[in-house]
């Protein structure tokens, strides 16, 4: 029986040996495998997200890219507050063009609250020929500039006005008519 006891003891041992290990190895072991895998998943849906952002980017950027000429159109629809010398020389030379003396003042634009935009006001003073003053009108508002035409008033040039006759204007067939054009600026 002494055989079966040392027996039974070491098996005991043996046992008590192996539990342990796995306690003391094992276990940590499987703890920290099953972190790194976590880690590991972690980082595939960081590398697969990151993949994604980057093709995403890739495609935004060449948007930007097809829309860059367009968006720089747009923004030259709209004048610079500060020096709008572009715009009146616009209107100056549209006006010789067309046969006009041209007067331009500035004004206080009416304001809407729905106005998404910052705008200038001008009063503009136009003489000479109605048919004259509808080509004006058609190129103003045919321009690469962005602007709305408040208020426009028309009248008959009498007999009586001599500095326009001083001009060349003869009163029989020649209007004068006062534009107040909002015209939107860049913010």
């Amino acid at each position: 029986m002494e055989n079966k006891q040392k027996i039974i003891i070491n098996l005991i041992i043996f046992g008590i040996i192996t539990l342990v290990l796995i306690i003391v190895v094992v276990f940590p072991l499987l703890k920290e495998i099953k972190k790194n895998s976590g880690e590991i998943i972690s980082v595939r849906k960081e590398i697969v997200l990151s993949k994604t952002q980057a093709e995403k980017f890739e495609e935004y950027r060449e948007i930007y890219e097809k829309l860059t000429p367009d968006l720089e159109k747009i923004d030259n629809l709209f004048v610079n507050p500060e020096l709008p010398i572009d715009l009146i020389e616009f209107w100056e030379k549209t006006a010789a063009d067309s046969n006009l003396l041209i007067d331009i003042s500035p004004a206080l634009p009416k304001s809407a609250e729905t106005d998404s935009w910052d705008s200038i006001g001008f009063r503009v003073i136009l003489t000479s020929s109605f048919s004259n003053f509808s080509k004006f009108l058609e190129k103003i508002e045919a321009s690469p500039y962005l602007i709305e035409i408040q208020n426009l008033v028309i009248k008959r040039i009498e007999k009586g006005e001599f500095r326009l006759e001083e001009q060349g204007i003869t009163p029989s067939e020649d209007i004068s008519a006062t534009l107040v054009i909002k015209v939107f600026t860049r913010w």
